[in-house]
């Protein structure tokens, strides 16, 4: 199976209209974004819809793995919802490499404004093969 990326992903996508168009760096078994989530990923007024979190989370985590030169697709993925995320507001959105044995790479992440951590998660990815460039 050949894995393409593509300008319409929710996570990274820059034609994706609602997307969150995150623009990740990556090193070293780590990845980060900043992130001000919109009107348009709201559940209640004002705050951040829970899946819409999750998909950060899961998209910088996935860069972690790209960071190891692998594409990896999501397994298992945990949210813990700490605090209120609040539309508008500048939030860091930040993964690491925890353990890479054979085709399993596990991750945490975390979604943090001013140091405090209002969403963390945990993930299984599966590598699907390498990163071309």
């Amino acid at each position: 199976m050949e894995l393409r990326r593509s300008e319409m992903c929710f996570g990274c996508g820059k034609e994706n209209d609602c997307g969150l168009k995150l623009e990740v760096s990556f090193e070293n078994g780590k990845a980060w974004a900043d992130v001000v989530f919109r009107e348009v990923h709201q559940g209640w007024e004002g705050i951040v819809h829970g899946g819409v979190i999750s998909a950060a989370i899961d998209e910088v985590m996935a860069y972690a793995v790209g960071s190891l030169g692998k594409v990896g697709v999501t397994a298992v993925l945990s949210v813990r919802f700490k605090k209120p995320v609040k539309v508008g507001e500048e939030y860091r959105v930040r993964a690491e490499v925890v353990e890479f044995s054979g085709r399993k790479v596990k991750l945490k992440g975390f979604l943090e404004k001013d140091g405090t951590v209002h969403a963390e998660g945990e993930g299984l990815y599966v590598t699907m093969g390498s990163v071309e460039t």
